[in-house]
């Protein structure tokens, strides 16, 4: 079985478009070596990666090398000690992201002011995706679900999100999103498996019975996401100016930042540890 094969085998409980990413990124990193990943020595494969000028690149390819070589139970040492140095400069990459937008970025007032404008509105799809991003702090492919009114409909396909609309009160199931399911690089299922949210807001409960009926007439004003594969261009124009889930989180950290409760809710809906939550999100972090 070649290589590649192997590692694909060797991630397949991640999701689909992580595996996608993964294999680029093997691609990408084979066509570099020349030759299967684990035949390259550490030291030739720190010369290739010396030679890629962007660090956020250089850090997919890395992560390459590192599951395949741990794979084949070989010598990482030198490779994780590059691991280390790029986080270093990553985060001060960060730091000095968060001192521009610190300055320019709308305050949490101004998204719950718009939010409620859709709702006003009617523009009930966009009103749902901003409710999901600000109080769930939602990423891009969990607004991929579907409306459903019956449990048992949320059992019928486990590889897909559901939105279960009761009389009065909504259940929001996720079984797909970026850390359901994840191998580390110690080759272990670091996933946080399915979560479940009760929303009991009135104004979300009467905007999905207003979207499943467009739906079910077939009317554009049922569609959240016209087409999945660009799925973050969509969520993105339905957001206040246009900013995208990644500022939205941003906003919503700094606004919480001295709510520990809050912080730590965001990291469970998120899917991420707090500290990973206050080193990348926080706009304080300068």
């Amino acid at each position: 079985m070649a290589e590649l094969d192997i590692f694909m085998e060797s991630i397949e409980n991640k999701s689909d478009a992580t595996k996608k990413q993964y294999k680029t990124q093997y691609n990408k990193l084979f066509k570099l070596t020349g030759k299967p990943i684990a035949e390259t020595s550490e030291k030739k494969i720190l010369e290739i990666l010396d030679n890629i000028d962007n660090i956020n690149a250089e850090q997919a390819l890395l992560n390459i090398a590192l599951l395949v070589r741990k794979l084949n139970k070989l010598s990482v040492t030198q490779l994780e000690n590059l691991r280390e140095k790029n986080k270093k400069t990553l985060n001060k990459s960060i730091k000095e992201k968060n001192v521009n937008l610190k300055e320019t970025l709308p305050s949490y007032e101004d998204l719950i002011e718009y939010m409620n404008y859709l709702y006003d509105k009617e523009e009930y799809t966009d009103y749902i995706i901003n409710y999901l991003l600000i109080n769930f702090q939602v990423r891009n492919q969990d607004l991929d679900f579907k409306i459903i009114t019956r449990k048992r409909e949320s059992l019928s396909d486990l590889t897909r999100n559901y939105m279960w609309l009761q009389p009065n009160k909504l259940t929001y199931i996720r079984n797909v999103y970026k850390t359901a399911r994840y191998i580390n690089t110690e080759g272990n299922n670091s996933g946080y498996g399915q979560k479940i949210n009760i929303i009991t807001e009135p104004k979300m409960i009467s905007a999905f019975k207003k979207v499943l009926k467009y739906q079910k007439n077939n009317e554009d004003a049922g569609t959240f996401i016209p087409n999945k594969s660009s799925i973050a261009y969509h969520l993105q124009k339905s957001t206040y100016k246009q900013l995208g889930e990644g500022k939205y989180v941003k906003i919503i950290i700094n606004h919480f930042r001295n709510d520990i409760d809050k912080l730590k809710e965001i990291s469970e809906n998120r899917g991420t540890s707090l500290n990973i939550i206050l080193q990348n999100y926080d706009i304080e972090n300068i």
